[in-house]
């Protein structure tokens, strides 16, 4: 399923999304049809397909029922009268025969029954090619009864389509994955779980818009992104609590470099890279880097918790407020740029380490009028999506990249996406500015947020020395985010989607570079 629906068109993808749904939502999921279903193209999504699948508004349901219904009385008029001329030609022909006579009266009066019966008859027509199901809705033929879910039921749910696997472990680490996000979701981290399925999985779609870049950096924002991530890092998951994700990633990835930076596999035709940039790209020896930053962490004492390690402005939402009941369309998506299905974990469930190289893949969407993408951001965070207490309601999601790691590492990643911005609508799809780090007293500020929420504790003590510590931290490991997503970039440069591949990797490395030589400048 999922390789083929990675190449679906508009409405292969539509009728799959009615079936999946049908297979593994009730009520009026069991009924209703592929062309009534609202369906929508989710924009941002650089690793899997994002779709919006929404039940149709009660009225336009109502009318295209009665439009289906009124056919279905055509049909069964038009029938019953071919039956009873038929019928009626079969009786004459043997009145001779008073067994045959009876017979043949008895199946007129049938059929005369059956005109006098029109509702009975539609209604066994339509049931007819349709296996009975069990749950209550499907049992009334009321339409508006059957359009309005169970409570459990949602009325709008988002279709997450795996993107390309590759690997040994792929499939362990998509159910380790799943299984996680099962968890999360029961802990209300994250949206919640309806279904998974071969191939993907069906997860609450909440009303809500993606942060903005810029927005990382609002005082407000900063602050509760800060205890976001203080109660990820306070999570105790049953899977492996060793550090081993980042490093099997990348050992993974760099066995399947040399083709790509040598030529020999087709890459993005799009890029602007320079000759002098790709040999710079052919020439970084990424064994080498990767053992001297693991030499250098593997001598200190950085604390290991469970980190989300991609929460950039994507995978944090801003929730919208409630729209009116007719509002089916969201006004904003889901963004998801680097939301890996097969690279979540790299821990499965029995505390082994094992990752899965990835691909990949944007999102897409489909609707009853022509598709239209949905836009992942707005003009401003600060309108009314606030909470009671004035404070930013915000949603952490895709914790797909999901796994016990350093913590300096998932702080400094975030840092680093103040600087990168994924909405530039021209190749090579982003802007990086380096200009646009946080102040130290921003960073400051993070950490103390950071700290309390992690000790649950508002009145805990933060020393002059601890702060120091983990800024330290931050400036150590931005290092290693740069190498980690310099090297994720190489690799994926055979992807149609498109994105700059190689020159958000050469970013990257140029980044890793300078940030190296003033390390050891010290």
């Amino acid at each position: 399923m999922a390789t083929n629906l990675q190449k679906a068109t508009i409405e292969e993808i539509r009728h799959a999304a009615a079936r999946i749904c049908r297979d593994y939502l009730t009520g009026p999921w069991k009924v209703v049809t592929p062309e009534n279903l609202v369906v929508k193209r989710i924009s941002g999504g650089l690793s899997n397909f994002l779709y919006y699948v929404s039940l149709p508004d009660l009225n336009d349901y109502d009318v295209l029922e009665e439009q289906k219904q009124q056919q279905v009385n055509v049909n069964v008029n038009e029938d019953v009268i071919a039956a009873t001329s038929t019928l009626t030609n079969s009786s004459a022909g043997f009145t001779h025969d008073d067994e045959s006579a009876s017979k043949a009266v008895g199946v007129t009066l049938a059929a005369t029954e059956l005109v006098n019966n029109e509702d009975d008859a539609a209604s066994s027509a339509k049931q007819a090619h349709k296996r009975q199901r069990c749950d209550s809705d499907s049992r009334d033929s009321s339409s508006s009864k059957r359009l309005h879910a169970p409570k459990q039921e949602p009325r709008e749910v988002l279709l997450r389509i795996y993107g390309q696997t590759h690997g040994d472990h792929a499939l362990e680490s998509m159910i380790t994955e799943s299984v996680v996000f099962a968890l999360l979701s029961e802990r209300n981290f994250g949206p919640k779980l309806h279904g998974i399925f071969p191939g993907g999985r069906i997860e609450q779609y909440i009303p809500a818009r993606a942060l903005t870049t810029a927005e990382l950096g609002e005082q407000r924002i900063l602050m509760r992104v800060a205890e976001k991530m203080g109660e990820i890092h306070s999570l105790n998951i049953p899977m492996s609590k060793e550090p081993d994700w980042i490093w099997n990633c990348m050992q993974r990835w760099v066995s399947g470099l040399e083709s790509i930076v040598n030529g020999s596999v087709q890459t993005n035709t799009k890029s602007s890279v320079l000759k002098k940039q790709m040999e710079l790209m052919r020439t970084f020896d990424y064994v080498h880097e990767i053992a001297w930053i693991r030499a250098i962490i593997d001598e200190g004492e950085y604390p290991v918790v469970f980190c989300h390690n991609d929460l950039q402005e994507g995978n944090i939402l801003m929730r919208q407020p409630t729209a009116g009941q007719n509002e089916r369309t969201p006004r904003e998506s889901i963004s998801s740029l680097r939301s890996n299905f097969d690279e979540t974990l790299g821990d499965s469930l029995d505390g082994n380490s094992n990752i899965s190289d990835t691909e990949t893949n944007k999102s897409h969407s489909v609707s009853p009028l022509p598709c239209t993408e949905l836009d992942t951001t707005n003009d401003s965070a600060l309108d009314a999506s606030f909470t009671a207490d004035n404070e930013p309601d915000l949603i952490i999601i895709d914790f797909e990249y999901c796994a016990y790691n350093y913590r300096g590492y998932d702080l400094a990643n975030h840092f680093i996406e103040w600087t990168f911005d994924y909405t530039n609508p021209q190749f090579p799809y982003f802007y990086h500015n380096s200009n646009n780090c946080a102040t130290v007293q921003q960073r400051r500020d993070f950490i103390v947020n950071y700290l309390k929420k992690y000790h649950d504790d508002e009145n805990y003590n933060i020393t002059g020395q601890e702060l120091i510590k983990v800024d330290a931290e931050i400036q150590f490991f931005t290092m290693l985010s740069h190498l980690f997503w310099s090297l994720w970039s190489v690799i994926n440069v055979t992807s149609a989607i498109e994105f700059g591949y190689w020159e958000y990797g050469i970013a990257r490395i140029l980044e890793y570079q300078r940030l190296k030589a003033a390390y050891q400048a010290k």
